[in-house]
């Protein structure tokens, strides 16, 4: 009876203190952080670049925008469909999603849902709202979430912006 108490009492204690494992796995992909403050003053329209990792596309009017994983999204001008025209790039981070209704761009930037409001010449761009921790946390492209000592490591007011393969 007393060893039988004595066990009880080790796992007992291991259970209320915790234990500290490391994962068998590891992610191929780094997180990259970005503070909360550089993350809601990031988004701009810049030149046209080359399309790199697409993700999804949207067709509004005579204009094509393509989601760049992580990155943004390209407005492409596709008035004459046999010679589309790369137009800008609006820099996003954390964008993996894109939806338009009227001509309002809503799109995620990390975990916040912004809209956008782009003006007909491409040359500037207004963040109309900003709803904040709308969305869950980016996982990395093989499905693997932070580990314990990159959440350990994670600045303060720090957003998971994209991850990078190690």
């Amino acid at each position: 009876m007393k060893k039988i108490l004595i066990f009880a009492s080790v796992v007992l204690l291991v259970v209320l203190n915790g234990f500290d494992i490391e994962p068998l796995y590891y992610s191929q992909y780094k997180p990259i952080f970005m503070q909360r403050s550089e993350l809601e003053k990031s988004i701009k329209i810049e030149p046209p670049r080359k399309i790199q990792n697409p993700g999804k596309i949207y067709l509004k009017d005579n204009l094509i925008f393509i989601s760049e994983q992580y990155c943004g999204i390209h407005v492409i001008d596709n008035t004459n469909p046999e010679n589309p025209v790369k137009k800008a790039f609006i820099q996003i981070d954390g964008c993996v999603d894109l939806a338009m209704k009227d001509q309002i761009l809503y799109a995620d930037n990390a975990v916040d849902l912004v809209s956008l409001r782009l003006k007909a010449d491409l040359s500037g761009i207004e963040v109309t709202s900003r709803v904040k921790n709308v969305f869950p946390e980016l996982r990395a492209p093989d499905g693997f979430g932070l580990s314990g000592k990159e959440n350990a490591a994670r600045p303060q007011d720090a957003i998971l912006v994209k991850w990078v393969k190690r």
